[in-house]
């Protein structure tokens, strides 16, 4: 799935857990997790960027641009480690990058920023760095600079509006790179066996397009990355996303 398709479907699965908009009688959202409406909109922006973090195994990959010479030196040295769709692509990196969001919003380091107050720097820099992919992944800010402007003003947003971060960050980093991982389990390529790294391969036998023979797996409805109905779905998604977003800040 291409960068800016998984960034949409972070923010929509999000969206679909924590929002609790509604049109009518159309409940646009779970509410599960009884976040402020600040939150929700924070949340949307990290779970999008999330949703681009097991591509730090490519070099060519959105994230890889984000940094300029840092990001594609990062991205390379762990192409190199592991290869593309490898370890970043597994419930065990899910899990890895869900507990790093969890420690960054738990270190105890704050800043009393001018205006802003007391500040958690972890959390804004969590925050800036993932608002940052996802607004360059979604083309919504282009150039080296502008992304990270961008961030650092969501970042100092969500200092402000949704201080309390270990609440929902967290949920949001890992839902967000498991979205990624659903989201290359629908294309043809597919991602690592489940239980990576212990993997089974198959026989010639039972070999398949949902079973490949390195082990990887897949269900391929989307076909190739990029495909006419990867389009078609993502598309559907932005238009949930944008009424969503829209319903929650105007209620």
């Amino acid at each position: 799935m291409m960068g800016g398709h998984h960034a949409i479907s972070g923010a929509a699965a999000w969206l679909a857990l924590t929002g609790s908009a509604s049109i009518g009688d159309w409940t646009l959202g779970a509410g599960a997790l009884d976040l402020t409406g600040p939150e929700v909109l924070a949340g949307t922006v990290v779970a999008a960027g999330a949703a681009l973090l097991p591509d730090i195994d490519h070099p060519t990959a959105t994230i890889a641009r984000s940094a300029g010479a840092v990001s594609k030196l990062a991205t390379s040295a762990v192409s190199s480690a592991t290869g593309h769709r490898g370890a970043t692509h597994t419930l065990l990196a899910v899990v890895a990058f869900t507990l790093l969001g969890a420690v960054a919003t738990g270190l105890d380091w704050s800043w009393h920023a001018p205006v802003l107050g007391q500040v958690q720097v972890g959390a804004v820099i969590v925050v800036t760095v993932l608002c940052a992919f996802a607004v360059r992944a979604m083309q919504l800010a282009h150039g080296s600079l502008m992304p990270w402007l961008v961030g650092i003003a969501c970042g100092l947003l969500t200092a402000v509006a949704a201080p309390e971060t270990s609440a929902w960050l967290p949920v949001a980093i890992g839902l967000g790179a498991l979205l990624h991982l659903f989201g290359d389990l629908a294309t043809t390529d597919g991602i690592p066996f489940p239980t990576w790294p212990l993997v089974l391969k198959p026989s010639q036998r039972v070999e398949s397009a949902m079973w490949h023979a390195d082990g990887d797996i897949a269900v391929p409805f989307l076909g190739n990355a990029g495909s006419i109905r990867e389009w078609v779905l993502c598309g559907a998604l932005t238009l949930y996303v944008a009424v969503a977003i829209t319903t929650t800040i105007l209620p």
